[in-house]
């Protein structure tokens, strides 16, 4: 689902603006003004892939924001490769008037360039703090001013083969020692224990990483890292990746390490499904597809279950969850209509129920991170999609929460961290001299003042 992280690394490798074609991008530059109307003229470029979504945003977000607000045109483009475009228009004065990134770390780099609005006057007349999750708003700020706003939330889990598992007696791993018990026995009898691959999705390898860091290193110690208190060459960090190094080798992930580069996304999902594989570490945005590989619509009577990935380490939280930005929402610097803009951002905002109902519909594109209750959700979601979202929401209300890569670490450090893990699968890289590549990247970024800023571990 997450066909953005190919984006992501497109949009980091600065590769090919100039390939971008000044016509193409000449003929998306819509939003700053310049249309005569009755009505206020709104752009928003939209990142959102795949038709069946598209859809459900212009029939559930812009056609019901359009007829509550009559004196506001709203035009939506949906935009492949949005971030690059996104970067070619602002940085030549133009683009929309709504602008998406793909999380605060992204988001960062044009408030460092004055190309995003200041939006704390919003903040204070439409009571953002009251609408938003306190934690997600938070990374919309520098220096004081907040200047983007959080419009998907993610997380990682441990997908299983429910019916798999219940076949074979096993239990939901609790602790390393019992994920690894599985893991061995299923590889034993010929079952991928980790249904993985990075075929035409290169940066699954990022999420590996952070679940390795936060569930064997530790939220503790993460913020260390991401606050300079210790680097990330301790023992701590290669430790973790020297792990995640050792389960890849002995076939757990993908079945080899060959497999996993040669395994497409519809590939693993459907070896998860038809009982090939036993477990997937994988996101959130699963939710949205997995029942497309599982039961009538996958050709089997398989179910699937979920749970967070247990500690990897003595002294790791229970029932930990990465916190997780994919995507931010702000408002360009130049455009001229900015009061809709904002008035857009707050509408999206403001209902619990119809944000529980796109959440309980697509529970990948539309997950905004907004207080909503149980009552909010409609009666036939999903029971384990509506179990994920109140399982994450308890635990990050009692501060048992991590970090994800792509949403707390600088821009070049987290590209570093995509692409460098695969040498270290082929052996061509230890862990502690990735480690240090990594500290490298971090440490200059960080005297750049382009690292997000970190939540303390244990609050909310």
């Amino acid at each position: 689902m997450r066909k953005k992280l190919m984006t992501r690394r497109n949009f980091l490798a600065r590769g090919g603006q100039a390939a971008l074609g000044a016509g193409f991008a000449a003929s998306l530059l819509a939003g700053c003004g310049g249309q005569e109307s009755s009505r206020t003229p709104l752009v928003y470029w939209s990142e959102i892939e795949g038709k069946e979504a598209q859809d459900y945003y212009r029939e559930n977000v812009q056609r019901p924001f359009q007829q509550a607000n009559e004196d506001i045109d709203f035009e939506v483009k949906f935009v492949a490769d949005v971030d690059r475009v996104v970067r070619t228009a602002l940085q030549g004065g133009s683009g929309p008037d709504l602008v998406p990134t793909l999380g605060p770390a992204f988001a960062l780099e044009y408030v460092k360039a004055n190309l995003f609005r200041e939006l704390n006057e919003y903040a204070e007349q439409y009571g953002w703090q009251d609408k938003m999750l306190g934690w997600a708003l938070d990374l919309g700020r520098f220096e004081g001013g907040l200047y983007s706003v959080p419009t998907r939330f993610e997380t990682m889990l441990l997908y299983y083969n429910k019916s798999v598992f219940e076949e074979r007696g096993w239990s939901v791993p609790a602790n390393r020692e019992e994920l690894e018990a599985v893991a061995e026995e299923a590889s034993g009898r010929g079952i991928i224990p980790f249904a993985a691959g990075n075929e035409e999705y290169t940066t699954s390898t990022e999420w590996f990483v952070t679940m390795f860091w936060n569930h064997f290193s530790g939220p503790e110690a993460l913020y260390q890292g991401l606050t300079g208190e210790i680097p990330w060459t301790d023992p701590v960090f290669v430790d973790a990746i020297d792990l995640l190094n050792q389960y890849f080798q002995r076939g757990w992930f993908g079945g080899s390490v060959q497999q996993f580069f040669t395994t497409a996304p519809n590939e693993w999902y459907a070896q998860l499904g038809n009982g090939e594989a036993a477990m997937d570490m994988d996101g959130y945005w699963v939710a949205s597809t997995i029942n497309d590989y599982f039961g009538e619509a996958g050709g089997n009577d398989n179910e699937w279950g979920w749970s967070s990935l247990p500690p990897l380490r003595d002294d790791i939280p229970q029932s930990l969850y990465e916190l997780a930005i994919g995507a931010t929402l702000s408002i360009n610097e130049r455009t001229e209509q900015p009061d809709a803009a904002a008035e857009y951002i707050d509408w999206y905002f403001s209902d619990p129920k119809r944000i529980a109902q796109r959440m309980a519909d697509v529970p990948a594109w539309f997950n905004i991170a907004a207080p909503v209750e149980e009552s909010d959700f409609p009666s036939d979601i999903d029971p384990r999609v509506e179990q994920i979202i109140s399982a994450l929401s308890e635990a990050t209300n009692r501060g048992n929460f991590g970090y994800a890569t792509w949403t707390f670490w600088p821009p070049e450090t987290d590209v570093f961290i995509i692409e460098e893990l695969e040498t270290v699968l082929t052996g061509n890289m230890t862990p502690a001299e990735y480690c240090a590549g990594v500290n490298d990247h971090f440490q200059k970024e960080r005297e750049e003042g382009l690292v997000p800023p970190a939540i303390r571990p244990g609050t909310s």
